[in-house]
């Protein structure tokens, strides 16, 4: 997992589609471009984010700044939902919206623990899953956290959001 910054331009729609080519070209001069989705554009750092916005502000074009989640290729991501919370790159990146998601993981360490059903309930919950350390890492809609943390309880075992971003925006 990368956390990364997101730049997404948003295009004044009277230009030609050689002005776009031409700010991203501009903008691939001055920051080093992780991957990009149409008009969304991601970055390793908040000073690269800050220079794009700078960038741009030559050619008028407004942005909105965005924290993203890339997913490593073992990840396996839920084909129904996934991209109601992320998107996947013309590259095949993987990377989920922070502000909408979160990452939990689900272990069951204790003899009683019934750690596969505890997954299977949480299933449906889903977005992405991945296998590490033996524990299951579950990357879910934000607002189901106490849900899973109630479904692992009920089944012995225990769940724990990750933290995923060490500063605000």
């Amino acid at each position: 997992m990368l956390l990364l910054y997101s730049v997404e331009l948003h295009l004044p729609a009277d230009k030609l589609p050689g002005y776009y080519a031409q700010i991203i070209k501009g903008i691939a001069d001055i920051v080093t471009l992780i991957d990009r989705h149409k008009t969304l554009l991601f970055v390793s750092s908040a000073a690269d984010a800050d220079a794009i916005e700078t960038f741009v502000q030559h050619y008028k074009v407004n942005c909105e700044r965005g924290l993203w989640l890339q997913l490593d290729d073992d990840w396996t991501i839920n084909e129904r939902t996934f991209t109601d919370y992320g998107l996947i790159t013309r590259e095949g990146n993987r990377f989920i919206d922070v502000a909408l998601t979160a990452v939990v993981t689900i272990s069951g360490d204790a003899p009683e623990s019934e750690l596969e059903q505890a997954l299977q309930q949480t299933d449906e919950h889903t977005l992405a899953q991945q296998t590490k350390d033996g524990r299951r890492l579950l990357a879910v809609d934000r607002h189901h956290i106490e849900l899973l943390e109630g479904i692992a309880r009920a089944y012995h075992c225990h769940a724990e959001p990750l933290q995923l971003a060490p500063e605000t925006l």
